[in-house]
């Protein structure tokens, strides 16, 4: 494998001045175009690669992200991880993903360990659920943060988001121009921000109609507990549609009205990661019932800046 110092020979140059065309600084120095070429073309005819490490040295950076996750069985969090990765890799950048799978302990070592790998920068998701301690952890962060998902309070860092409220009122609107009245919201915990944000955009579109909510903690199977339990009520009657607010709680409701063989039409409230043609429930035979999803890409993300 060739090293700088063959290039350097190769082209009748210093070191310094190979590092100087393939390696520049922050502030780069002045290299004559012929000799930056010859330089160049040596490295080339040698296969040379500049080693990233030292690339970083000059440079003052690492070349890599840190992305923080709170659970990558979430079919959420993947495609948001897809996004960054896209995005820091058109800036030539690579990105170290963590998955905390929801304990405050895992994310501030994380945070420790990323800093300790001296990254560029931090990209946090799942921040509508931050709680104290895991905000004191962020306040000691030494380097650039960026949060996906807005904090229940304000905080100085900027962060990326979408306006549940709306969405929430779009997706009630759907359903309810298909003629139905009685919508029940599959909700999250109202700890996090998105919940209530679609929780509330939820009620602010019922009006008048009969509006109904149901706390989940946002798994599977308490969605389908809680669903189940609800349904079993009949004191009440059932509702004719159920809004769920996210793709795990969807897949709940669509496998209890497999188990119980009621019939679901393809209307639905997110996107279609969830896979309907492998949502089953234990007494189904044949394909789930489908998804109708009100789109969310969360692929597209700001490119870093250089």
């Amino acid at each position: 494998m060739a090293t700088i110092t063959d290039v350097a020979r190769a082209a009748g140059v210093s070191i310094a001045t190979v590092s100087r065309v393939l390696s520049p600084g922050a502030v780069p120095h002045p290299v004559r175009a012929d000799t930056a070429e010859r330089v160049r073309e040596a490295a080339r005819r040698l296969r040379f690669v500049p080693s990233p490490i030292a690339r970083g040295l000059a440079a003052g950076r690492s070349g890599l992200i840190g992305l923080i996750v709170p659970d990558l069985g979430d079919p959420h969090y993947p495609q948001i991880a897809i996004g960054v990765e896209n995005a820091a890799n058109a800036a030539e950048l690579a990105v170290l993903i963590c998955n905390t799978i929801g304990e405050t302990e895992r994310m501030t070592e994380y945070l420790q360990l990323l800093q300790a790998r001296r990254v560029d920068a931090i990209v946090l998701s799942g921040a509508t659920s931050l709680n104290a301690v895991e905000l004191l952890a962020l306040q000691q962060t030494q380097v650039p943060l960026v949060l996906i998902g807005r904090p229940a309070i304000p905080v100085p860092w900027p962060n990326v988001s979408i306006d549940n409220r709306t969405g929430a009122r779009q997706a009630t609107q759907h359903l309810i121009q298909l003629g139905f009245q009685h919508i029940l919201h599959l909700g999250g915990p109202r700890q996090q921000t998105t919940m209530v944000d679609r929780a509330r955009g939820y009620t602010d579109e019922m009006g008048d109609r009969p509006a109904e909510v149901i706390e989940t903690n946002g798994t599977p199977e308490d969605g389908y507990a809680r669903l189940r339990q609800r349904l079993s009520d009949t004191s009440r009657p059932p509702p004719q549609a159920v809004f769920a607010a996210t793709d795990r709680l969807a897949v709940a409701a669509m496998a209890l009205a497999a188990d119980r063989h009621l019939h679901l039409p393809r209307v639905g409230v997110e996107r279609g990661e969830a896979r309907p043609d492998l949502v089953r429930g234990r007494g189904a035979a044949g394909p789930g019932p489908g998804l109708s999803p009100a789109a969310i890409d969360r692929s597209v993300l700001p490119s870093p800046p250089r």
